[in-house]
């Protein structure tokens, strides 16, 4: 069961390599996007590893931003190009970390193999604020004095009608697992047509519906199963998920998921420990 990781990061490259260590495996690769803000030499300390692969092709990465989708294209383009076999692509960042062993996560891979592992909700009936996100224009692809401004003015002057005809929104979470057919068919769909490209662009956080709401609009959609990889927790009235500390470590441990997040290695250096050690004794089962 061959799995290609795609991480998209900017932050501690000793962090990354340290989760990178815990997943080792014959059969997993990965794929690092460095945010172009950042220069690769900044994650050197990954040239040590040959199942270790760099995104050529970089984005400058904005929060809720088109740039996010861009970035996650350029990197399974790469990875299609690449001369390598995969069952899956999983997607993950730079503040992950795994919570089951390797051998774990090879099994759970291949007790879902042909699935295509996606969160999501139907903006219809289940997440109606959702729609706000494809019903109005978001410059949040752009930064300029006056943004937000400009943005008013145009959702109070023109109603947005560009949506694809017939399409059903899904989303939730941003980070899913596929087979490398869904992400050929995610690119046909989205990335080389200008049309559909530019309707998600001025979308807000496409990251957290255009892969739910492509796959689930499309002939694979029989292969979507509702779930990720991922273990988080989110605080209610907040964006993003919680930044965990040790009094997490009970329920991290206690998923039944691959990876969890959002870890801070500098602020919680003893998390990490603990999980290293809970996972060094599940080894040896």
């Amino acid at each position: 069961m061959k799995v290609a990781h795609l991480i998209i990061t900017y932050t501690n490259p000793l962090q990354t390599e340290r989760m990178i260590q815990q997943m080792q495996h014959p059969d997993f690769d990965f794929y690092i996007h460095v945010d172009a803000k950042f220069t690769l030499e900044s994650h050197s300390n990954l040239n040590q590893y040959s199942n270790v692969y760099f995104i050529q092709n970089r984005v400058d990465v904005q929060w809720a931003a088109y740039s996010t989708i861009q970035a996650e294209f350029n990197g399974l383009q790469e990875i299609l190009d690449s001369a390598r076999t995969y069952d899956f692509i999983s997607l993950m960042s730079g503040q992950d970390y795994p919570i089951k062993t390797a051998a774990q996560m090879q099994s759970f891979f291949e007790e879902r193999k042909g699935k295509l592992l996606l969160k999501y909700r139907a903006f219809s009936g289940e997440w109606e604020e959702g729609m706000q996100r494809v019903n109005k224009y978001h410059l949040t692809d752009f930064r300029f004095r006056g943004q937000f401004f400009l943005e008013r003015i145009i959702n109070t002057l023109f109603k947005r009608t560009n949506q694809p005809k017939g399409m059903k929104f899904y989303g939730s979470s941003m980070f899913w697992a596929i087979s490398p057919e869904a992400a050929e068919y995610v690119l046909q769909t989205v990335d080389r047509n200008l049309k559909m490209r530019r309707f998600f662009r001025y979308s807000w956080a496409p990251d957290e519906f255009l892969f739910q709401t492509i796959l689930l609009n499309s002939p694979f959609a029989s292969k979507v199963i509702n779930e990720n990889c991922h273990y988080y927790k989110h605080p209610p009235n907040t964006p993003s998920p919680k930044t965990f500390d040790i009094s997490d470590f009970a329920d991290i441990i206690a998923s039944d998921r691959l990876y969890a997040r959002k870890f801070d290695m500098v602020k919680a250096p003893e998390l990490l420990d603990k999980i290293d050690k809970f996972l060094a004794t599940e080894s040896l089962d």
